[in-house]
C-alpha cells in the first residue's frame, strides 16, 4: 500500500476509535449508574465500587457492542429525573400503606408491556425503573420482539393493571425524549399512545 493509501486508511480508523472510546466511556458511566440503582446507595464508595466492577466486566467479559442513539436532551432528562424521584416516593407510600393496612392486599397480576423502542439500552432502562419503583418488577424480557414482562402489586382488576401499565409506556416515554434515537422519537409520535392501539389491553 502506498503512503498516501496508509494515511488514508489510518484517517479512517481514527473517527471509529474515538467513537469506540466514547462509547466506551458511555458504557462505564451506565453501569456505574446501575450499579449504585442495584445498591440504592449514592455514596463515594458505591462509585467507586461500582467503577472497578464495570471496568472489570469491560475488560475482562465480552459484552456486544451498545448502539447509542448519538443524541441527549438535558431538558428531558431533567424531566425524567424529577418524575422518578417523585414517583419513587410515591410509590414507598403507597407500599407502606398497603402493609400497615388492615385490608389484605389485592392480588398481583404479571403484566406484559410491548415497547416502541428497539434499542437493548433503552430496554434495560425502563426495566430497571420499572423495577426500582416499588410496588413493580421486571420478571422477564422478550429481547427480540421488544417485550418486557413485570410483576405487579396489587393489581387485582383490569383497571389497575391498565395503570401499571401506562406508567411503563410512560417511562418509555420519557427515556425517548431524553436519550432515544430520531428513529424512536419517531415511532414515539406514530404511536402516542399504545393503550388505545390494544397494547394495553389488560394482562
Amino acid at each position: 500500500m502506498s503512503p498516501a493509501g496508509r494515511q488514508g486508511e489510518r484517517a479512517r480508523r481514527q473517527p471509529h476509535s474515538a467513537r469506540g472510546f466514547v462509547q466506551q466511556l458511555v458504557l462505564l458511566f451506565f453501569l456505574v449508574l446501575l450499579w449504585v440503582m442495584l445498591w440504592d446507595s449514592v455514596s463515594v464508595m458505591s462509585i467507586l465500587s461500582g467503577l472497578v466492577v464495570a471496568i472489570v466486566i469491560v475488560r475482562v467479559f465480552y459484552l456486544p457492542p451498545v448502539i447509542l442513539s448519538g443524541r441527549f436532551n438535558l431538558g428531558h432528562s431533567f424531566v425524567f429525573g424529577v418524575w422518578f424521584l417523585w414517583s419513587l416516593l410515591l410509590a414507598s407510600l403507597q407500599v407502606a400503606w398497603l402493609a400497615f393496612r388492615r385490608r389484605a392486599v389485592g392480588a398481583g397480576s404479571v403484566i406484559a408491556c410491548d415497547l416502541r423502542t428497539s434499542s437493548d439500552l433503552l430496554m434495560t432502562l425502563i426495566g430497571d425503573t420499572a423495577s426500582l419503583i416499588p410496588g413493580s418488577i421486571i420478571i422477564d424480557a422478550d429481547r427480540a420482539h421488544g417485550v418486557l414482562y413485570l410483576h405487579v402489586l396489587d393489581a387485582d382488576s383490569d383497571e389497575k393493571v391498565r395503570t401499571a401499565k401506562a406508567q411503563v409506556y410512560h417511562i418509555e416515554r420519557l427515556l425517548i425524549r431524553a436519550l432515544g434515537s430520531h428513529r424512536d422519537l419517531a415511532e414515539l409520535r406514530m404511536n402516542p399512545d399504545p393503550m388505545a392501539l390494544g397494547k394495553g389491553d389488560p394482562r
